[in-house]
Parts: structure tokens; C-alpha cells; sequence
């Protein structure tokens, strides 16, 4: 949360973020980089001459008033102004303080959010807000003053007298080029004699500028060199029987702690060199650069092509994949399975009213025919049980095939395969045929309505054949869902105590008949069943490593990745890094109280991606998985098989249990109704 979230006036730093964003893709148009780092230092010289703490001309800068301002943005730069020793110019202070950008920019999107100007989307996407889009004006501010863009352009294109304020931002955004992104090409150069007008108006404003455009042009600081990467072979990777295990956070956390943040492995992906990415630091670095520098198009091309499909939602990036995303958001979030729980009711207790005292049931194949049931009807409205495990076959070999690589490409072609891909075209009828004008009246929207609708609006950007990708989609996250509510059981059952917990928060909202809403599903009446959720995700998370192709050559931590090269990003190597979690091999569910929150560490806690590509559905499906958790427990007492000894994951294509696993219904508490 930042500071002054109330304060009476926006900043110059702040106007500039909402000048320079783009709406079509939700962040940035300028990509950050030296000159636009020298901006951002600019608006804080700015900003701190306009408050009385500074004074400058072209030659020096000059300390008024060291009282800080009470905005720790401005307040870090006036207090090395202050203590400086030597009388600098404009241009020495916003190279200094270039280096500050990443904060500068991230701290003030939050105030943005925070005063309502912005809404922060799933995805570290931005946009204005409703309000400040019907109306033009800043809440929280002087109802005269026009959002900013709308007054930046009246100034240019309709010659209206710019007040100081103005005229230092088309200053600032003419010396790194802002201005060519702002305006059409043809209304950029017929203004241009108008642009460097205003942008000589104002003293200040010309005096920042102009170091701003010396700064650009010839930076008085050379960058610094890069390190080599450090390199490792295949026996330093299989050495650690955490991979073999198939513990995948634990084996990266611990390359992590032996090479540091970047490290080039031994093999290559898709044919390219391929570099791991770890740490708290790197999450966070990737969370807001990773869209300038990483794609995730090459890696899932041909994913999609197994299904005939160019445009899908984990295979854009930029403007279309932030348009597909705000096009699903809604069809994708909390409240749209919140309303269809007693649907979630019925098929799960459809699929354990099956499960008698004293089955032993394999985990993982139990519980993907349990989920992809509830997911077919949920998702698509549609009944797919009679094939649904060629279907899922199919999927699961086309991931292992055509993502992680793992088994040449003629595996998918084989006979039995052909058969099970004639499966994908008879589903995507099934739910084309489902989901007409007529049939789907009055009923809830499902994520098919959702991509229906964007092929609807425009079949050019969702064509009929990328609808069978998206399709497809669901069922394959429907192995996810198998794979993280079986990891999310074997922890419960693992745990006695926790089990019965929950079975006492799950006999509060179903004991006596009762079928719980939405709303009852509040953390007051879930805390142990989210937070042995959490602390399974943590230490057993589904998807512990993302890969990206790099498109443009970038350095992080002194290690410079190149292009055309492929990298791991091991986002969950820090859910075993003591420094973040106490114990971290150990499961305790109170690391998540609020007197510990050892999640909230920034980098720390990453179960569900990074960055753009951070999982749309998030709290759809830990609501889904809830719900079937407690249910679990309320109708049954459950036992592992083995009993002795810790899991052993099966990290391919995601990470879920192996074969052995099985769980055994020692008791039935509540029998399931009959309908």
C-alpha cells in the first residue's frame, strides 16, 4: 500500500504513468529504458521545485528547504540533495535517480489504484477506472482538473493556454519521445512547431527537459558490465533426489542457493540455449518486465496446432492477450461458479456416492475422472463422461508431446492418438450444438459463452478454429484440478488433525441438510480449509516452473539472458527458502495466520504464475476445490495408502501424485443423499 493515497494532488510521476498507458494492452507503451528512466527522474525534480524544496536553472540545482514533503518518492531525492556536499546540476541528479525508476513506476500505480484513477487486473494489467473513463476527472482531486490526456491534447491539437503543470508534461514527454505514441504521425508532425513551443513556456520545465535530453543523448554513467552466467551439467541436475522425486520447488531452490538467480542449464528446449530463473528478486523483476522481454507463443505453438488452433489465451501476449483476458474475466471469476454450487453439489455427489466403506481408490485417477465430470457440465453444459478419458488422454499426451518435449512427436500420431483427436471435434459440437440462443436463456454464462461471445463479436480475432483449443481448454484444466484437490487431500488425510478440522467447518455449512451459498463460503467459515490449500499449493504446487521464449535480450541481477533463447522461469523455488518460510519443509498451516503472513513477502509465495500469464481463474477454481475439499470431508473419513513415507510426484505434464498413491474410505460419516 503506498503513501499519501489521499493527498490532495496527483504527481507529475503519476501523470506521466497515465500518459504513457495504453489501454489495449494494459501497461506501458514507452518500454522502459534509459530515457524513460531519466523522465520519471525528471518529474521528480519537477515535482520537488514545484513544492519550494529546490530551485534550478541549466547550470545548477539549489536546496531551499529540506523538510521532507511527506511523499517518500520525493523525499529519498531531496534528502540526498541535501546532504550533498558539492552543488550539482538538474542533469547530475536525474541520472542519479534514473536508477530508482522501477520503484518510482510500481509505487505509483499502487497510489493510482489506491485513489481510484486505475484498477489493477488480474496479471499486473492496468486501466482506468469506470468512473474516470465516463466522466474524465480524477476522483479525490479538484473536480476542475481533466484526466490527463484529454488536457495534454487540447493543448497540442486545439491551441489551448497550458497552465505550468501542462507544460512541464508535454516538456518531459517530448524529450523521451512520448508525444509520437500519443498522437497520430500526421497530427505529431503538423504540431510539432506547437510542441516545442509549449515545451519552452515554462522555466522549470525547459530546465528539466533539457537535462532530461543531455541525460538521454550521453549518460554520464557507463552501464555496468554483465556477469558470466554460471553453468551446470545433467549429473549436477539428477544428483539431487529432488528431482527424482519428482520435487520440483525443492530441487530448484536448491540449484538456486548453489548458483544464484541465473544459471544456463545443460540441454536445450525447442533447440535453443535454455537459462533458469529463480528467486524472490527474479519473480518480481519478471512480474514487471517479463511482458518487454519474454513471449509465450513459441513454447505453446505447437500445443495449438495439435488442435488446429493459431490464437489462444496461453499462446498470446501484448494487446491481444490483455483483449481476451477482459473479454473472459467475468465468465472466469469467483461469482460465476458461486452461483452454480448446487450444481457442484450434485456431480460431486454424484461421483462419491461410487465410493463405498473400505474401497481403496487410486488418488490421481479417481479424482481426474471426479473433476473432469464437474468440469464438463460446469464449463460447457455438456455430458462427455462416455469418452471423457480419451479425451483427456489425447490432451495429456499432446502437453507431454508438444510442451514439455519429453516424448518424440510421432507419439502423438499413433493409432490409438488418431482415434482420440476425432474425440476433440465431437466435443466442440457437443457444446456448439449446447449452447444456442434458445437453449442457453436464463441460464448462468460458462466459460464456452465466454469464448462464444468474443467469436461472436469478432471472428476474426476468435475464429471458429481456435475455438477448439479454447474448448479443449477446460478439460485440460480439468487435469489440473484433479492433480491439485488429489495433492490438497493427501495433505488433509495426511494430517489428522486438519482433517478433522475441516470436517468440523464443513458439518457448520452442510450438517442438517443445510446447502450452503456463496456467501457462506466467507474465510470466517473456511480458514483451515484455505489454509491447508495455501500450504498445499506451497509445497506441492501443480505448476512450478512457466518457460518463455526470450525476444529481447535482457539483463537481470548482472546476468544478461540473450535472445532467441528459452528460460525457465522457477517460480516456486522460493516456497523452500527459510528466509521466507520458517520450517519450510515442514506442512504448518499457521504460516498463513495474520500475526505470520509469511506468504505476503513479495516474490515469496508464487503458486499460481507470473506476470500477464498469472492463472485468469484463480479464485473460480479455489473456490471449485473448497467446496469439493469440504464436501470430501464431510461425507467421508479417508486414509492413505502407503501410509509410511512422503509422496512422490509425477512432475509430467504438472506435478501430481504417482500411481502407487491410493486412498483407502475407512469411515462413511454422512451418507450422500439420494436424489
Amino acid at each position: 500500500m503506498s503513501e499519501n493515497n489521499t493527498s490532495p494532488e496527483i504527481s507529475l510521476a503519476e501523470e506521466l504513468i497515465l500518459l504513457t498507458l495504453d489501454e489495449k494492452t494494459g501497461y506501458l507503451e514507452i518500454v522502459p529504458g534509459w530515457e524513460f528512466s531519466c523522465v520519471m527522474a525528471g518529474a521528480i525534480i519537477a515535482d520537488l521545485a514545484r513544492k519550494g524544496r529546490i530551485d534550478t536553472d541549466l547550470e545548477s540545482l539549489y536546496l531551499i528547504d529540506a523538510a521532507p514533503t511527506g511523499d517518500k518518492l520525493l523525499d529519498v531525492t531531496l534528502q540526498d540533495i541535501a546532504m550533498s556536499d558539492k552543488v550539482r546540476d538538474a542533469q547530475f541528479w536525474i541520472e542519479k535517480n534514473a536508477n530508482r525508476v522501477d520503484d518510482v513506476v510500481s509505487t505509483s500505480f499502487d497510489r493510482l489504484v489506491d485513489r481510484g484513477v486505475l484498477v489493477r487486473e488480474s496479471g499486473e494489467f492496468f486501466g482506468l477506472a469506470r468512473s474516470v473513463s465516463r466522466s474524465g476527472l480524477y476522483p479525490y482531486l479538484d473536480s476542475s482538473r481533466r484526466e490527463a490526456k484529454a488536457r495534454i491534447l487540447d493543448v497540442i491539437l486545439h491551441d489551448t493556454l497550458p497552465d505550468p503543470r501542462d507544460a512541464i508534461l508535454i516538456a518531459l514527454l517530448h524529450a523521451c519521445g512520448g508525444l509520437k505514441i500519443l498522437l497520430e504521425e500526421e497530427d505529431y508532425e503538423e504540431s510539432l512547431e506547437r510542441i516545442e513551443l509549449v515545451s519552452k513556456l515554462d522555466l522549470l520545465g525547459r530546465t528539466v527537459a533539457t537535462a532530461v535530453q543531455n541525460s538521454a543523448v550521453q549518460p554520464r554513467r557507463k552501464a555496468p558490465k554483465t556477469k558470466p552466467i554460471p553453468k551446470i551439467g545433467f549429473l549436477e541436475i539428477f544428483k539431487h533426489r529432488d528431482f527424482l522425486r519428482g520435487y520440483i520447488p525443492r530441487g530448484l531452490h536448491r540449484l538456486h542457493s548453489q548458483h544464484g538467480s541465473v544459471i544456463k542449464l545443460p540441454y536445450k528446449m525447442q533447440g535453443f540455449p535454455t537459462y533458469l530463473m529463480t528467486g524472490a528478486e527474479a519473480n518480481q523483476w519478471i512480474n514487471k518486465n517479463g511482458r518487454f522481454y519474454f513471449r509465450s507463443k513459441e513454447y505453446i505453438r505447437d500445443f495449438e496446432i495439435a488442435f488446429g488452433s493459431t490464437r489462444t489465451l496461453p499462446g498470446l501476449d501484448g494487446a491481444d492477450h490483455y483483449r481476451m483476458r477482459k473479454g473472459l474475466k467475468g465468465v472466469y471469476s469467483r461469482s460465476a461458479i458461486g452461483c452454480r454450487l448446487p450444481e457442484i453439489y450434485h456431480h460431486s455427489r454424484r461421483s462419491m456416492s461410487k465410493w463405498k466403506e473400505g474401497d481403496e481408490l487410486p488418488v490421481m485417477d479417481t479424482l481426474r475422472s471426479y473433476m473432469s465430470d464437474q468440469v464438463s457440465h460446469l464449463v460447457y453444459n455438456v455430458d462427455c463422461s462416455h469418452f471423457s478419458d480419451e479425451l483427456l488422454d489425447f490432451q495429456h499426451r499432446a502437453l507431454i508431446v508438444h510442451t514439455m518435449n519429453a516424448f518424440p512427436k510421432f507419439m502423438i500420431k499413433t493409432r490409438k492418438m488418431k482415434r482420440y483427436r476425432k474425440r476433440v471435434a465431437e466435443f466442440q459440437e457437443m457444446i456448439i450444438s449446447s449452447h444456442t440462443p434458445g437453449q442457453r436463456k436464463g441460464q448462468p454464462m460458462d466459460i464456452a459463452d465466454g469464448y462464444l461471445e468474443l467469436h461472436k463479436n469478432d471472428p476474426q480475432f476468435v475464429s471458429e478454429t481456435d475455438l477448439t483449443f479454447s474448448f479443449v481448454a477446460g478439460m485440460v484444466a480439468s487435469i489440473y484440478l484433479g492433480s491439485g484437490i488429489s495433492l490438497a487431500l493427501y495433505c488433509m488425510i495426511r494430517n489428522p488433525g486438519i482433517h478433522d478440522a475441516i470436517y468440523q467447518e464443513a458439518e457448520k455449512l452442510f450438517g442438517n441438510g443445510r446447502t450452503p451459498e456463496d456467501q457462506d463460503f466467507c474465510p470466517r467459515n473456511t480458514d483451515i480449509t484455505l489454509r491447508l490449500m495455501m500450504e498445499a499449493t506451497r509445497m506441492y504446487p501443480v505448476i512450478p516452473w512457466q518457460v518463455r521464449a526470450v525476444v529481447n535480450r535482457c539483463v537481470f541481477d548482472g546476468y544478461e539472458i540473450p535472445s532467441r533463447s528459452r528460460v525457465l522461469i522457477g517460480h516456486t523455488a522460493t516456497h523452500y527458502n527459510s528466509d521466507y518460510f520458517k520450517d519450510p519443509y515442514k506442512f504448518d498451516i499457521d504460516r498463513y495466520l495474520p500475526e505470520r503472513s509469511e506468504h505476503t513477502q513479495p516474490g515469496a509465495y508464487m503458486p499460481y504464475g507470473l506476470g500477464t500469464h498469472t492463472c485468469l481463474g484463480r479464485r473460480y477454481t479455489d473456490l471449485q476445490i473448497a467446496v469439493n475439499l469440504m464436501l470430501i470431508a464431510y461425507h467421508f473419513k479417508l486414509e492413505i495408502l502407503p501410509k509410511e513415507g512422503e509422496i512422490k510426484i509425477n512432475p509430467l505434464p504438472n506435478c501430481h501424485p504417482r500411481k502407487y498413491l491410493k486412498f483407502r474410505v475407512a469411515e462413511i460419516r454422512n451418507p450422500i443423499p439420494t436424489a
